[in-house]
């Protein structure tokens, strides 16, 4: 986690948490419904973020539940009311074991490359038996292998400017669920297609621009960003892939 690709203190890093909540956030709720969240659970959240998820999930569990939100940098989550945010790293700091009916993250064990299983392994711990674990991972593969040049250029560039950043490791996650130890795992992947001019171009516009600085310099990015500007283009973006297991009893 020390090595998270995109900077909290830049300019516009809140709204492009806040962009990147608007459009993955309606199928996560829908997936922690389906884990059966609900008053008086007991719920980590690993990766907090700008902390839309771990306010749903305070919503949720009321009137006696407990909301962990965990983060390298808590400045969005910290002064959030009935949650508990606390800078922690998933795999050097201590989480109290048995203590959680859920863990969630979501677009955090990419950035995590050969720690996966082991990032896993340390929220699987802190679920009571029966527990649930919940992650959700961006894959980019149809994004760098599409037909459209500009639109392959510019996500080809942005992988190479994410060196410690794994965007093909999502195909995994299902046996990375099992080698954590998980039970009862469903996997499952939504691909998303990008229309120029909407806010989930928007969203990608800036984390292309988050590291921009860093990205190669021999690469004209520019007319891939032009099409995230134009609604009449339609072009493939992340497929995200979604995990859901159990410590067993």
């Amino acid at each position: 986690m020390n090595e998270y690709g995109f900077n909290p203190t830049w300019s516009d890093e809140q709204r492009r948490l806040a962009l990147l909540e608007r459009c993955w956030n309606p199928p996560t709720i829908a997936k922690l419904k389906r884990a059966g969240v609900g008053p008086g659970w007991r719920c980590l959240e690993v990766g907090a973020g700008n902390g839309s998820i771990a306010r749903w999930l305070r919503d949720a569990v009321r009137p006696n539940g407990r909301v962990v939100a965990v983060d390298l940098d808590t400045r969005f989550i910290a002064n959030e009311p009935s949650i508990e945010a606390r800078q922690a790293n998933i795999l050097t700091d201590e989480i109290e074991p048995e203590a959680f009916d859920l863990v969630h993250c979501r677009a955090l064990l990419h950035h995590l490359p050969g720690n996966e299983v082991a990032a896993l392994k340390r929220m699987t711990a802190a679920l009571r038996p029966g527990g649930f674990l919940l992650a959700e991972e961006p894959y980019s593969g149809p994004m760098i292998g599409s037909r459209t040049p500009a639109w392959a250029a510019l996500w080809q560039a942005f992988v190479a400017a994410m060196p410690h950043a794994d965007y093909i490791w999502p195909l995994s996650i299902g046996s990375a669920f099992r080698a954590a130890g998980l039970t009862d795992i469903e996997v499952s992947g939504a691909a998303d297609v990008i229309q120029g001019g909407t806010p989930e171009a928007e969203f990608l516009r800036l984390t292309v621009e988050a590291v921009r600085n860093r990205l190669p310099p021999n690469v004209n990015i520019e007319p891939g960003i032009q099409l995230l500007r134009d609604p009449h283009s339609f072009e493939p973006g992340f497929v995200v892939y979604c995990a859901l297991g159990r410590k067993a009893q």
